[in-house]
């Protein structure tokens, strides 16, 4: 582990929820213990992806700006197709966040809920992700019913989903199946993908259950662009690590 930070490696967690999400374990966590989780186990770059709502972004960053941790905005959307996350450049304002939502179709009483649903399509999202110079990363691709391959969507819509080119990555809960998404060698499923894991935090203690190792020499979201670009050489799960 050691040698992959002398290579610019960064260990990272990119789905993290807060109390802000409804079914957080632990409503009354304050920002600063979920801070401070991701620092203890060695933790570099969070990204926090409440469902459907960004009003746990500020109070985040502000405990992580105090604590050296870099955190991502984001939102974990829940739509008919399955769950996406939007992750967006570090200093991106909650306004315009909120604007993004509105976009989707999210009713501001559901934010918070991931059983709401926007009204528009999966597709639909991830390219008002990309217009907004967003990455988007299809959440835990196998868990039913949430996961896109898991959804009641036919199969060929699926499959579009999956070969969407605004895609940036999929996020699997299958870690030995890594290699078969890099290399399109899914039946049906031919696009080559970056894969991440993250841990679907909903309590401190859960934070950096399932890590992954990013190489980014700059740590924002170009950088993270550039790694999913290049994800043969620039990802790395800790069970990979010899």
């Amino acid at each position: 582990m050691d040698k992959l930070r002398d290579q610019a490696f960064r260990k990272v967690d990119l789905h993290i929820h807060t109390p802000r999400s409804f079914c957080y374990r632990e409503p009354h966590t304050p920002p600063v213990q979920i801070v401070e989780a991701a620092l203890s186990c060695g933790i570099d770059i969070i990204g926090i992806t409440d469902h459907n709502t960004v009003e746990g972004i500020d109070v985040i960053r502000l405990a992580a700006d105090q604590n050296g941790l870099v955190v991502f905005p984001g939102v974990e959307l829940s739509t008919t197709g399955g769950h996406v996350i939007a992750l967006f450049e570090n200093d991106a304002p909650v306004a315009d966040l909120r604007d993004f939502l509105n976009d989707c179709g999210l009713p501001q009483q559901g934010w918070g809920d991931a059983m709401i649903t926007a009204q528009s399509s999966l597709e639909d999202v991830i390219e008002k992700i990309h217009e907004r110079g967003g990455v988007s990363i299809a959440a835990h691709i196998e868990r039913w019913p949430s996961g896109f391959l898991e959804s009641n969507q036919p199969r060929r819509v699926k499959i579009r989903i999956h070969g969407n080119s605004r895609l940036g990555a999929l996020e699997i809960t299958v870690p030995r199946n890594k290699a078969l998404w890099n290399n399109g060698q899914v039946r049906d499923y031919p696009a080559k993908h970056a894969c991440i894991q993250g841990s679907d935090a909903h309590a401190p203690e859960e934070i950096g259950r399932r890590p992954v190792y990013i190489k980014m020499e700059e740590i924002n979201l170009s950088g993270l662009r550039s790694a999913f670009l290049d994800y043969g050489t620039s990802i790395v799960f800790p069970e990979e690590i010899a």
